[in-house]
């Protein structure tokens, strides 16, 4: 796959992920890795007493594939790290729901201490199939820039 450097992302550009379904194994192997076996998250007896009446998917398995979409399928960039995710749990995630999320790049700005890197501010809203806002935020991620020859040869080519 081709990625995308800082200098070819372009302010307001957005794009909407494919749809993610969350099984009971997604959730219960990410209480594995995470070691979050919360009961919300892995005791149906438990669940049906709470507020929501049944279990919810933990809330950083909505960030986690959010995160991971942006460097992959959406806007295919050359990513080093996420620098700051600010991020709201609007809403819980359930099993059997289907979530995806829309990106939008909302700011960009050059490294000054690294010329050959620029920070990317994405929006992230992810919603289920009812299309409700389930969680929404923000990351600003370290992307590589286009050195002067890759910038000069593709003015030439296009």
């Amino acid at each position: 796959m081709t990625t995308r450097s800082f200098d070819r992302i372009e302010i307001g550009e957005s794009r909407e992920t494919p749809g993610v379904t969350v099984t009971d194994w997604r959730v219960m192997t990410f209480a594995a890795v995470s070691m979050d076996y919360f009961e919300l998250h892995a005791n149906d007896e438990y669940a049906k007493r709470t507020q929501f009446g049944r279990r919810a998917a933990h809330g950083l398995m909505g960030l986690a594939p959010a995160d991971g979409r942006k460097h992959r399928s959406a806007f295919q960039v050359d990513a080093g790290a996420s620098l700051h995710w600010s991020w709201d749990f609007i809403g819980p995630t359930y099993i059997g729901d289907t979530i995806r999320a829309k990106l939008t790049v909302t700011g960009k700005k050059a490294s000054r201490s690294k010329p050959d890197r620029g920070v990317v501010t994405v929006a992230y809203e992810a919603r289920n199939q009812n299309n409700e806002a389930v969680q929404r935020g923000t990351d600003k991620t370290m992307v590589r820039r286009c050195s002067n020859e890759e910038t000069s040869s593709e003015s030439l080519s296009a």
